[in-house]
């Protein structure tokens, strides 16, 4: 992936880098759009103006619609379904970077720690549910606790790395 520095890549980045030679005219017939159109969107804009004339693209769309809830709610909570969203597509699992914090005492430490205890022992249950006890069948409750589970386990991982990050320089 292309980056900037520390900040993200421009839109028109990340569209240029996954369009193929020769794929802006099956991707045009697929969006109704012209070829030139969809090859425009894939290169920066002339000008600042080049943006108001509306030449935005679907991934400067995208933002718009997290910047909205951004600014309506003051963080971005509200539009985790769209990374969700996005992230299914792809195959993956969305998981919001949390803000660590800087200096965290023993009892921050120790609750991450009790997260992960309790995410192993949902699993274990799912384990035994799915093998021993009802094999190849799981509740939906079982399957409730176990997916909330593993996703506080994601963020209190996300919570620790980025903490370590912190502290490592």
């Amino acid at each position: 992936m292309i980056k900037r520095g520390n900040k993200q890549p421009w839109s028109w980045q990340v569209l240029d880098s996954i369009l193929k030679r020769g794929e802006a005219q099956e991707l045009a017939r697929r969006l109704s759009y012209s070829p030139q159109h969809v090859r425009a969107l894939c290169r920066p804009p002339e000008n600042e103006n080049e943006y108001s004339s509306g030449r935005l693209n679907d991934l400067d769309r995208l933002r718009t619609w997290v910047a909205l809830v951004k600014d309506a709610d003051g963080c971005p909570d509200r539009a985790y379904p769209i990374g969700e969203y996005v992230a299914g597509l792809l195959g993956g699992t969305f998981c919001p970077d949390i803000s660590p914090t800087l200096e965290p005492d023993s009892d921050v430490l120790r609750q991450i720690s009790s997260v992960l205890k309790e995410t192993g022992e949902a699993i274990d249950v799912t384990r035994l549910s799915w093998f021993v006890d009802t094999p190849g069948r799981i509740t939906d409750k079982e399957r409730a606790v176990c997916t909330k589970q593993i996703n506080e386990a994601l963020v209190a991982l996300s919570q620790m790395k980025a903490w370590l990050e912190n502290i490592a320089e």
